[in-house]
């Protein structure tokens, strides 16, 4: 749905197939009109183009400013692959990252790693596939976020299960689950790594670079002091936002309490220069279970 800047409402558009098609990544493309990336089991039906390559397929969908579909693509192996982010690049095409759990088949041109492996996949500008990479561990390993950096690569954010095996250099740090950002060249290669957690379980939602160079992350813990936690859980799932410099290397780290079932799912920066540093104001865009939606701002420190 488009809303006009006071909310008013403007057009909207139901896109789908005959089964499940679930929208998780959404943005506007440098021609005014849109990207949308998800999920699909859906065969060739309504506006579903292609028929479903396995379980459940990355979906892409250009619209024009209107909504209107130009192009899509269902992007697959032989089972699970579910795209969470979409991002289009300074030259005009897509990055895509999810997870994924086939091995060579259809469009993936490698074998899974472990349980569930990040899959990035580089697109030109009409959602054709121009290079793909599965990155990941002996375990389950979640890809949420994916954005292209200053220098033209990308930072990848989610969480893993995996101790040291096959491209995780860092095990487990103790609790079921840890944050585990990867930052890629431009051809998706990996130049560095960082695993970040405590005792239990660390969901890592969303990253972002930030004006220095930087990362902000976000997600959410249960995890007490431990590990990299600097903070006791307050009972609970908590939001944790961390700050790291350019390598990953955590900065500071900041946890939140909530009163009810939450998932941070997005952190959105407000970039800002003050006097001669730079200060990071974040909004953090919290959505309950009951689907009421809380944004806090928040200051770097």
């Amino acid at each position: 749905m488009k809303t006009g800047s006071q909310g008013n409402y403007q057009w909207q558009n139901t896109l789908g197939g005959s089964s499940y098609d679930l929208m998780y990544s959404l943005h506007q493309t440098i021609d005014g009109g849109f990207i949308l990336g998800g999920f699909s089991d859906s065969d060739i039906s309504w506006e579903k183009w292609e028929d479903c390559l396995g379980s459940g397929d990355y979906w892409i969908v250009k619209t024009d400013g209107s909504g209107n579909i130009q192009w899509q693509n269902t992007i697959s192996g032989g089972s699970q692959d579910v795209l969470q982010s979409i991002q289009q690049t300074s030259d005009g095409s897509y990055i895509l990252g999810g997870y994924s759990d086939s091995n060579i088949s259809g469009d993936k041109t490698e074998n899974r790693i472990g349980g569930f492996d990040y899959w990035v996949v580089k697109t030109d500008t009409t959602g054709n596939i121009q290079w793909q990479n599965t990155i990941g561990g002996s375990g389950y390993d979640m890809l949420n976020s994916i954005q292209q950096t200053q220098d033209g690569g990308f930072i990848l954010g989610g969480y893993s299960s995996s101790n040291i095996s096959g491209d995780k250099t860092e095990n487990n740090i103790g609790g079921s689950r840890d944050y585990w950002i990867v930052k890629t060249d431009t051809m998706g290669n990996i130049q560095w790594q960082n695993t970040i957690g405590g005792n239990g379980q660390d969901d890592l939602f969303s990253v972002e670079q930030t004006t220095d160079g930087g990362f902000i992350l976000g997600g959410y813990s249960n995890s007490g002091i431990s590990g990299d936690k600097t903070e006791n859980s307050f009972g609970g799932d908590d939001y944790w936002i961390v700050k790291t410099d350019s390598l990953g290397i955590i900065e500071w780290q900041k946890q939140l309490e909530v009163l009810a079932k939450t998932y941070l799912l997005q952190l959105s920066k407000l970039q800002k220069v003050v006097m001669f540093y730079v200060d990071i104001p974040i909004l953090v865009f919290q959505v309950l279970r009951q689907k009421i939606v809380w944004v806090i701002l928040i200051t770097g420190s």
